[in-house]
């Protein structure tokens, strides 16, 4: 029997744990149960691989966002030789668990269009966030995956909850943006990707907010950004109120009143992202572009001449800024807009004229 919906956890701050560490072992996990954790959370009581199962790992994912899964599907049973299989030939013998792989045909399927719809090889570790957000853009729901593609359900048998509405129910609930994740906070648990991956509370991100704000505004005497951070205070600079999901206006604001104010060009997060839904503060990360955020911070370097690190002036930094970057192409959008994946997609803005704007307005420029 099916509930209306899945009980949840409570949602309480973020911290480290043992899934965070950047050294952690991969959480193992067969493709096709990223759905059934879905179904579970969507009010499935009696997922066919058993609830305990499912329930360690929403365990897992409600732990910590950003946990490495080895998404796992058996391919390799297909790698026996078809005489070794049917007879007839002197062939390596089969290994002893074969027959129940293979009589597994339904839920290898399933494993390998889980793989599929998420871009990787099978047996490919990826993040629990860019896994749950790719399958819920790419699968909104069961048909021809949980319900069949023949409508054999003998031969081919199919998951008894697959038209309850379970996964629906999770996998197509509205995805809101980053500014109304932070004002809605804990209330976003339960709804789409927040029912299997835990969203900061609303206290914990305005304490962010508020201890943060008031040492960029008042008592920092170096300003630490990331540099791709620097085209995104561009892309914000005509914004006079503060910003409740990152403190970009606070830091434009203090570079206009001290233009020569010492900036450190920091790789990783910085000074801006303490208040954001997708900063994790115990592990210092942005689990929501982590990897292109770094490779953008890198690039900047490079075409500034800089290594990670470098301290120059604020009026320094956008000078060089101006003289290297023609736009924000060259960096948020690949140089060319090529869109390998969705953890290495372009940045919204990347066809926008931020840098043109700022250059010929004179930012910080002016003495």
């Amino acid at each position: 029997m099916d509930d209306a919906k899945g009980a949840m956890p409570p949602v309480e701050p973020m911290s480290a744990n043992r899934w965070s560490g950047a050294d952690s072992e991969p959480y193992p996990v067969l493709a096709h149960h990223l759905l059934c954790a879905a179904c579970v959370r969507g009010g499935c009581a009696t997922p066919p691989c058993g609830r305990r199962r499912i329930e360690d790992l929403l365990e897992v994912l409600w732990s910590y966002p950003h946990v490495p899964l080895l998404i796992r599907a058996d391919v390799d049973v297909a790698r026996a030789h078809y005489l070794a299989v049917h007879g007839g030939g002197d062939q390596r013998p089969l290994p002893p668990d074969f027959a129940p792989r293979q009589a597994a045909a339904a839920d290898r399927r399933k494993d390998l269009e889980v793989c599929r719809l998420l871009g990787i090889y099978p047996n490919t570790v990826l993040p629990a966030y860019h896994a749950y957000s790719i399958l819920f853009t790419r699968l909104p729901a069961l048909d021809g995956m949980c319900r069949g593609l023949s409508g054999n359900t003998a031969m081919w048998p199919e998951c008894p909850h697959a038209a309850s509405g379970c996964y629906e129910r999770v996998a197509g609930a509205p995805r809101p943006g980053i500014r109304e994740q932070t004002a809605r906070g804990e209330d976003l648990a339960g709804q789409g990707i927040w029912a299997l991956i835990r969203p900061r509370t609303r206290a914990e991100m305005r304490t962010a907010k508020q201890t943060s704000s008031a040492r960029i505004r008042r008592t920092a005497e170096r300003l630490y950004i990331r540099p791709n951070h620097l085209l995104c205070i561009l892309c914000t600079r005509t914004a006079e109120t503060p910003l409740a999901e990152d403190n970009l206006v606070e830091l434009r604001q203090r570079m206009e009143a001290e233009p020569d104010i010492p900036v450190t060009l920091t790789e990783g997060c910085c000074m801006v992202c303490d208040p954001c839904n997708v900063y994790h503060p115990g592990e210092h990360l942005c689990y929501h572009a982590h990897p292109k955020n770094v490779l953008r911070d890198l690039r900047m370097l490079e075409i500034l001449g800089l290594l990670p690190g470098a301290t120059l002036p604020a009026r320094e930094v956008y000078r060089l800024i101006f003289e290297r970057i023609p736009s924000c192409r060259v960096v948020c959008g690949w140089g060319d807009g090529s869109d390998n994946a969705p953890f290495w997609s372009p940045c919204g803005g990347w066809q926008g004229t931020a840098i043109q704007d700022a250059r010929e307005a004179g930012f910080l420029q002016r003495r």
